[in-house]
């Protein structure tokens, strides 16, 4: 299908692994995102990068220590404006902390806080609160024997912890997902260790906005199961999930609705063929579409890792046709799925290059008919990191990968570009003016490098 008014796919990169995990629509219908990157040169830093409504760069802006930071997810208000919320490691001799912190409309920090909560913490999930708070899901890990336990953890505006409430106490635990329903209670999903089975099952349980317990639901009956999204539609919790076949080493659907109070309307364990992973599920903003963003192992080429489909479904989680496909040389992974103003979706997560630039980030915005941009696998890298935005440029490159010659399209200016390897070295630069210009890039290796012009920042891959 041919790009149409109200969809487009992009992809954001800058010098070093980049990967996109969260993504927040505001008012005027543009996007904000976050995620982990090292192109900003401290290691890895939590970013917000801002986008316009049809996915072109505005502004972008990075936070955190030397060692780890990392967004997970982004909330906005109009009156505390952004809040990113992860991990942190602010050097290699301490623990990963929850990672919370706030900054004005332009992205520029206003305070960040650390909250250790006794083991390793990593983010998976959080939303703004009908009581001015934040509720922040994940899990604290043993950093000696890997286990952990699922955390809840509840923050006023300026994140000052209220209260935390913990999934399990042997085995692996995790909360991946949450809900706010009736303005008072909290809905999470994840995965448990049962003791009776030896084995992990999915759950959904419900908190009080005071942090009790309201109720519990595992899932899953013979093998290991685990929830990793849930949205609502006709007033039931739609799941997405896995099941995990030993014999195989491989993971099967978990789809499941479950009414309001936990009690089980419908579920299906599907086998497709390989390694499939469903990761998140969202309405499209008619509410008249399921979409899914899943994992499938590449069976004609298992060295291109796993790769994404978003799939279409009817209210009724009935399959319905329309899949759409992000494939690139190695691994892609959909991090967060939102409904849009127009009726429409848009996904945010990474793909992967074989070759030495590692990651990237990506959106695909589907449109209110589910119209959609088909990726072809030679898209343009717009900044993930640069001073200008990249519309007021006007620059495209293309084909991009490619082998000889990249052509580099400019709407207006002249003046030198210069082309660096992925080490920051200078291997060419060039004059080019307004119009069509053709680089020359023959005699270089295979790999990733980087076009600087007028302030701002290309990838692309040589094969």
């Amino acid at each position: 299908m041919l790009s149409a008014q109200g969809s487009f796919y992009k992809q954001y990169s800058g010098t070093e692994y980049d990967r996109g995990h969260g993504v927040v629509q505001l008012p005027d219908s543009s996007y904000a995102l976050t995620g982990v990157s090292g192109s900003w040169g401290d290691n890895a830093e939590a970013f917000l990068l801002k986008i316009s409504k049809s996915g072109d760069y505005q502004w972008s802006q990075h936070y955190g220590g030397y060692e780890f930071d990392e967004g997970r997810r982004i909330l906005f208000d109009p009156i505390h404006q952004y809040f990113i919320v992860g991990s942190s490691l602010e050097n290699p001799n301490s623990a990963y902390d929850a990672y919370l912190l706030n900054t004005d409309f332009s992205g520029n920090l206003t305070w960040e806080k650390r909250i250790h909560l006794g083991g390793w913490e990593f983010t998976n999930d959080a939303v703004l609160t009908t009581d001015d708070g934040i509720l922040i899901v994940g899990k604290t890990q043993n950093p000696t024997t890997n286990l952990s336990r699922g955390f809840l953890m509840k923050t006023n505006a300026i994140g000052d912890t209220l209260w935390t409430r913990f999934v399990g106490d042997t085995g692996f635990n995790s909360i991946n997902t949450v809900l706010e329903i009736q303005d008072s209670i909290y809905v999470v999903g994840g995965e448990y260790f049962n003791a009776d089975s030896s084995a992990s099952k999915g759950f959904l349980a419900a908190y009080h906005q005071s942090g009790n317990l309201l109720w519990f639901t595992s899932i899953g009956d013979n093998g290991s199961f685990g929830i990793t999204d849930m949205t609502i539609n006709q007033n039931r919790f739609n799941l997405t999930g896995w099941k995990f076949d030993n014999n195989l080493q491989e993971h099967d659907n978990y789809t499941g609705r479950y009414e309001l109070n936990g009690s089980l309307f419908y579920e299906s364990v599907y086998v497709n063929p390989g390694d499939v992973i469903l990761d998140e599920i969202t309405l499209n903003g008619s509410q008249t579409k399921l979409y899914v963003g899943y994992r499938n192992e590449n069976l004609s080429n298992p060295t291109f890792g796993l790769d994404i489909t978003l799939g279409r479904f009817n209210t009724n989680f009935d399959w319905d046709n329309g899949p759409i496909y992000i494939n690139h040389g190695g691994d892609e992974k959909v991090e967060q799925f939102i409904p849009t103003l127009d009726g429409g979706a848009l996904a945010v997560g990474w793909i992967t290059y074989p070759m030495n630039g590692g990651s990237s980030v990506f959106a695909m915005k589907i449109g209110p008919n589910d119209e959609f941009q088909t990726v072809v696998g030679n898209e343009p890298m717009l900044p993930l990191v640069a001073t200008q935005a990249f519309e007021e440029i006007g620059v495209s490159l293309f084909p991009n990968p490619m082998q000889d010659f990249l052509t580099m399209h400019i709407t207006q200016g002249n003046g030198i570009v210069s082309c660096l390897d992925i080490n920051g070295q200078t291997v060419f630069k060039q004059f080019v003016e307004t119009g069509v210009n053709a680089l020359e890039v023959c005699s270089l290796k295979t790999g990733v490098y980087f076009i600087q012009f007028a302030g701002s920042t290309w990838k692309f891959i040589k094969l």
